[in-house]
């Protein structure tokens, strides 16, 4: 009889003694007990020696144990030239808002479709990444089905470590800190309106926020004080009509170089500078030189969000005497009175004289604004949808100052 048969009529035996109390109806039932748990005894010493005479002279038998679970196999080092890994490779948002506004006039009252902005990236690899930003400006469509459409960035990016990293293609210029802080989608930013001197190019602004080139950043090793810098090389982009010309201004030479500084010991604190230098062509005819020095202190952090940013900016008339000055800035707070309410001010101030061929009076019909006071609340509906209230009075060099209100709802999806 083998080992296991005894193992299994050893156990039957066992259970029968168990179950025996529960049918038991004699008086003897301790002694039909204690009769089986003596039988018991007798099979499991008869198993014991069994398995001391199977086993081999000068082993001793250890109880048996289940067999080990084998480790999985470390997987090769992965290639990512030849084989992608699992994670997650491709990430896309989007930006939009529809809005109500009451024009200049004081008089028009309309709604409409704000810009739809689409930002994608594509990770080719542990050190490359593609990233593309396209804008449709809904609300400069002149045709019912004429949307203008904006490459706002298109980038191959190297991230080689936290010192050195490269951006080729179209970059947003790091001039100050609001134009690369927040992209064109409405919903990024706490107010309706953007500083008005962060107005993009194309919508009559006046500073050189975009440009196409080479872009490099880091850090500068400097402990607690946690310096980062950008320099950057490449065109600006132009706006004039340079048609019939000999020469293509088109291609405007531009270099930038900011430092700014994210200190350690207080999170949510930044202040920097940047110097901007490039040639540009308003208008057919200009050719002008321009520089730009920017300077900025933010405190964003919790329920508080503090930002101020001054600039100066020169041009030159390369081709008859005259240039021109901007001296301006910008301060706005805002503060979060509750988990979904965020009422915001904001001043803003420019400063533009010229002289010779560029006179003052020239100057301000391409920058005629002076000071704009701006008011509102952001009200966070969904960690998706925002609904904003905003009023501004704005002075100008050009027009009596004027009050315009307007109401946004902005998501991202």
């Amino acid at each position: 009889m083998g080992i296991w048969p005894r193992l299994q009529s050893a156990f039957l035996v066992a259970m029968l003694a168990t179950a025996t109390p529960l049918f038991a109806q004699t008086d003897g039932k301790d002694e039909i007990i204690q009769k089986l748990l003596d039988r018991v005894d007798a099979l499991e010493r008869e198993v014991a020696a069994l398995e001391q005479a199977q086993a081999p002279q000068g082993v001793q038998t250890a109880p048996l144990a289940p067999p080990p679970i084998a480790a999985a196999p470390e997987p090769p080092p992965s290639d990512d030239s030849t084989q992608p890994d699992n994670a997650s490779r491709f990430n896309f948002h989007g930006y939009a808002d529809a809005d109500f506004q009451r024009d200049v006039d004081g008089n028009t009252k309309k709604f409409e479709l704000g810009e739809i902005d689409l930002f994608g990236t594509e990770r080719l690899s542990p050190h490359l990444t593609a990233l593309m930003e396209l804008v449709f400006e809904t609300d400069d469509q002149q045709l019912v089905a004429s949307v203008p459409v904006n490459v706002e960035r298109l980038l191959l990016q190297y991230r080689g470590n936290d010192f050195f990293n490269v951006d080729i293609g179209s970059y947003r210029t790091a001039i100050g800190y609001y134009s690369t802080a927040y992209l064109r989608g409405a919903w990024l930013q706490t107010a309706i309106s953007r500083p008005k001197m962060f107005t993009f190019e194309d919508q009559g602004g006046f500073l050189p926020l975009h440009a196409v080139g080479v872009s490099v950043n880091g850090r500068i090793p400097s402990g607690d004080l946690n310096l980062h810098y950008v320099a950057e090389g490449g065109s600006s982009r132009n706006y004039g009509d340079t048609a019939g010309l000999a020469v293509d201004l088109s291609f405007n030479r531009a270099t930038n170089l900011a430092i700014y500084s994210q200190p350690l010991g207080v999170p949510g604190l930044e202040f920097g500078f940047s110097t901007y230098h490039d040639l540009l062509a308003p208008a057919a005819g200009f050719q002008l030189d321009r520089s730009l020095w920017m300077v900025h202190f933010v405190y964003v952090r919790g329920r508080v969000e503090f930002l101020n940013e001054g600039l100066r900016i020169g041009i030159r008339d390369l081709s008859t005497p005259g240039a021109a000055t901007g001296l301006g800035f910008y301060s706005q707070i805002a503060y979060r009175v509750a988990s979904s309410w965020k009422p915001y001010a904001r001043v803003e101030y420019l400063n533009a004289s010229g002289r010779g061929a560029i006179s003052t009076a020239f100057d301000r019909q391409f920058v005629p604004w002076e000071t704009v006071y701006t008011g509102g609340v952001r009200h966070e509906l969904t960690d998706n949808v925002a609904v904003k209230f905003e009023l501004a009075r704005e002075t100008d060099y050009l027009r009596p100052s004027y009050i315009t209100a307007a109401a946004q709802l902005a998501f991202t999806f």
